[in-house]
């Protein structure tokens, strides 16, 4: 039948077929092997665009360096190629792939934050004492560094499209851009005179690797009052003070937007205001928003602005200015379907860093009516991708996840998700998504699971909760005494990266012991689900949480991440 059809018909029809098959059809007859070997660019490149991993079939092969990272491209000589590198890829991040354990030492140690620019090829750390180094991912050197005097202890970096942002004493926040993409006639009377002086020095000092990985002054932003925390996701850096929320658009230096107040928002019953604080369902009765108490963390996208307090989670629209969801952390329950991580794992694949545990999962057909509620406390959030569905991490290893979050009031509680990542007294430390992938953070381990494989069920009711979820965890990463050391966690396309003890990897590859101890640790963490807690006169409970032990153990950067295809 096929052979019948015009050739241009036939490789649409190709197009549609999963990408497993195409090696298969050569197979059927002569006519067809010919066919997909005059062709077969033609038809990698049409999977790739209906698989999304370019935008449209206009995107020629020369173009992928602009749009992914020579990590990313490793291996890839035409589009079948580039085809199955990013299958390899997509099958190490849910442990079904081979995947390593990488290094980087020049970067320092007593690294406090990292953020990594995989097509720019540089990986930039700030550090406990002071000070700023970017290094070369591939060649592992040192490319350009700030001082510890001019870098405070502890600096918070921010880093998106070629900008480079972190707070300086007294609280303004510092931006620099990367030399190859700077324009020397911007900006230039913004530039404060001690950025010129550490650039002119940062530049004498590592001259020689100029103009990789360099960075020159942009601007110095005062900001209008005291802060704490700040995101930027290009072209907005947003700011979070104690009652406002400052926008700033970085390429222009201009404070664009400011939303006040965010402690007790004036207007709570806006379209989609939902207060659950003291309510004992989803649907009660809206009563005036409570305060937020201290900022933890923010977030950003093009129309919204999300912010993690003391006692809630908040989201703001940026074309109003309103709280239009309210989310407090006192709650019982988070939606109708919870999953605990189980000790119950799949066969690890050769090769594979990570291994795939099984969920244990339960359906809640209604919110409990019971007013009890357990006090604990939203620590990070993050938007997803599409900009519809939030992902949320509570001190007390939980994760908690919204679908379409601007989906109104009446079915909230079923568009929630609750996943216990262990020990409910163990502390969460860090929360990070890349496109689909989450990747968690806390005193029990290190996690990665897929946020489409959360929302499945919901997708098809008919899905099973037992096993529906797989959640996959790096075993050596699960010393409590370390990861309570961990202040910092990045996806990308290959890799995440962390701060860690790279000899204490040696150690556990080395050591059988050390790796059953840590499977014994895990398999405690996994099957023990009591809470800890402290009963308040009101019958509320507050989590009490394990302190981790604070260590003095050097702290470098290592990353997960997906070989070179071979």
């Amino acid at each position: 039948m096929f052979t019948q059809l015009p050739t241009e018909l036939t490789l649409y029809v190709f197009s549609f077929l999963d990408l497993s098959c195409i090696p298969v059809l050569p197979l059927v007859c002569k006519s067809w092997k010919d066919l997909i070997d005059e062709n077969e660019s033609t038809i990698y490149h049409r999977l790739a665009a209906r698989l999304g991993y370019i935008y449209s079939t206009a995107v020629v092969f020369t173009q992928l360096p602009s749009l992914y990272s020579a990590k990313s491209l490793a291996g890839v000589t035409n589009w079948k190629s580039f085809c199955q590198r990013r299958v390899h890829i997509s099958k190490s991040w849910v442990g079904k792939a081979s995947s390593h354990y990488v290094s980087y030492p020049s970067s320092g140690s007593k690294v406090h934050r990292i953020k990594v620019d995989e097509k720019a090829g540089i990986i930039i750390t700030s550090f406990r004492d002071g000070g700023l180094c970017v290094s070369d991912l591939t060649d592992n050197q040192v490319l350009w560094s700030l001082p510890k005097p001019y870098v405070k202890q502890l600096a918070h970096l921010e880093y998106g499209e070629g900008f480079l942002i972190f707070d300086r004493l007294g609280g303004d926040k510092e931006v620099w851009r990367l030399a190859s993409g700077y324009t020397s006639t911007t900006v230039q009377s913004k530039i404060h005179p001690d950025q010129v002086t550490a650039s002119e020095e940062a530049f004498h000092e590592h001259a020689a690797t100029y103009p990789q990985g360099h960075f020159k002054p942009w601007t110095v932003l005062k900001m209008p009052a005291a802060t704490s925390a700040f995101r930027f996701v290009y072209p907005t850096l947003l700011v979070g003070a104690r009652d406002h929320a400052f926008l700033w658009d970085i390429p222009s230096c201009k404070l664009t937007q400011t939303i006040t107040p965010i402690q007790e928002p004036e207007d709570p019953s806006s379209a989609f205001a939902v207060v659950l604080a003291n309510a004992p369902s989803f649907d009660a009765a809206v009563p005036r928003l409570g305060r937020l108490g201290n900022l933890n963390y923010v977030d950003v996208d093009r129309e919204h602005v999300f912010i993690c307090g003391v006692s809630a989670l908040r989201v703001f629209s940026r074309a109003t200015g309103k709280c239009i969801l309210d989310v407090p952390s006192a709650r019982q329950e988070f939606g109708s379907r919870k999953f605990f991580v189980s000790y119950e794992s799949e066969t690890q694949t050769e090769g594979a860093v990570l291994v795939n545990h099984y969920t244990d999962g339960e359906v809640l057909d209604v919110p409990s009516s019971s007013r009890l509620r357990i006090i604990d406390e939203f620590i990070a959030v993050h938007v997803s991708s599409c900009g519809r569905h939030l992902i949320a991490m509570q001190a007390s290893s939980r994760i908690v996840i919204i679908e379409n979050f601007q989906g109104g009031l009446s079915s909230l509680y079923n568009r929630m998700v609750h996943i216990q990542l262990g020990l409910v007294r163990s502390r969460s430390k860090y929360l990070a998504i890349y496109n689909d992938h989450v990747a968690v953070a806390n005193n029990n381990g290190l996690f990665l699971f897929s946020l489409s494989a959360v929302l499945e069920p919901r997708v098809n009711p008919s899905t099973s909760l037992s096993r529906s979820l797989v959640i996959s965890r790096a075993p050596f990463f699960g010393y409590f005494l370390y990861m309570s050391n961990l202040t910092c966690l990045q996806l990308s396309d290959t890799g995440l990266y962390l701060n860690w003890d790279p000899s204490y990897l040696e150690f556990c590859h080395e050591n059988d012991y050390e790796q059953r101890r840590l499977h014994a640790v895990f398999r405690t963490s996994a099957t023990d689900r009591t809470i800890t807690h402290l009963r308040m006169p009101t019958g509320d409970m507050i989590i009490m949480l394990d302190e981790g032990m604070t260590m003095a153990a050097c702290s470098k950067p290592a990353t997960l991440t997906s070989p070179t295809l071979r």
